[in-house]
This record gives C-alpha cells, structure tokens and sequence, in this order.
C-alpha cells in the first residue's frame, strides 16, 4: 500500500472536523500527486464536507415583493402563510441574517405554543406516570392517555387574532 494511502487511513483518529478531515486528505493527495488521479478524485469525493440542511426553494417557502422583500413565509411548525410583520409593524419571525430567507422558519408564536405543549406534555406524563405507579389508573389507561397527550402537543390553536393564510397569498 503506498504511503500517501497509509497517510489517508490513519489520519482521521487526529482530525476533529470534517472540514479539517477534508483540507488534510486534500494536502496529502496533492503532495503526492495523486489529487487529479482517479483514486483521488474518488476519496475527494468521499471526504469532501457536504452543506448541511435540506434543499429547499426558497420561492416555495416565502412570497416576495416588487423589491424582493420577503412578505410572507410559510411556517414549518404551523404549516400555514403568515406574514413577516403584523399590522403594528412588528416580526412575527425571528431574524436570521446568516440564512438566505433573513428570517427564521417558524414564527415566535410557533415556538411559543411548541414550548407550552412540551410543558404540558411532561406535566402529563409525570401526572399519567404517578396515576400508574399509585394504581389509579391501569397501564393501558396511562399508555392511552400518554397517545392522546402525543397528539395533543402538535395540534397547535391558534389565537383567534393571528393573521395567518392557509393558501399561498402570492401568485
């Protein structure tokens, strides 16, 4: 086995990032000259750090207007249009200026009924747990209720003053 394989093979034990990882086995290949080799471009491939996150049209996610401002997003936790600012002029996102979009994915409503379910789950289930171990209520009572408390903690309401489109309000 040459050497600059060898190199390869246990290098990874000292690498932390896959960038790093990338940036060593790229080093070791072109000091060898090995880099526009078949078998290199092969192991390139295998190293080289993918971009995290799902693809996603940005233009199926959010609206935009004539300036190219985002004026509504599709929420990924409510799965409903909602505009960027309510009518006081406030975000309904947070911002997020390191992405694309400048806005987060989800509105601060979301998150907010996201953590109240969660709260309200674990206090059920600590509840359900209890009713169990205390014999007030029979295992398949507490494994019924834990489903229905499941369920319950992504069925969100929302407030009857939420400004919100089922439908895409652009096009």
């Amino acid at each position: 086995m040459p050497d600059w394989l060898m190199k390869i093979i246990t290098i990874k034990e000292h690498i932390m990032t896959k960038k790093e990882l990338f940036e060593a086995v790229s080093g070791i290949l072109a000091n060898h000259g090995q880099l526009e080799t078949e078998m290199g471009k092969e192991i390139i491939t295998l190293v080289e750090p993918k971009k995290g996150g799902a693809k996603v049209d940005i233009n199926d996610i959010a609206c935009f207007d004539e300036s190219g401002n985002v004026t509504h997003i599709l929420d990924s936790v409510l799965n409903v249009w909602v505009p960027v600012y309510d009518e006081n002029g406030e975000a309904n996102f947070y911002e997020k200026p390191d992405t694309e979009l400048g806005f987060s994915r989800f509105t601060r409503l979301a998150e907010k009924l996201r953590k109240d379910a969660i709260k309200k789950f674990n206090a059920t289930k600590n509840a359900v747990l209890n009713d169990v171990l205390e014999g007030n209520i029979t295992n398949e009572e507490g494994k019924q209720l834990l489903a229905d408390a499941e369920t319950a903690k992504t069925n969100f309401e929302l407030p009857e003053d939420f400004v919100y489109s089922e439908t895409k309000p652009c096009e």
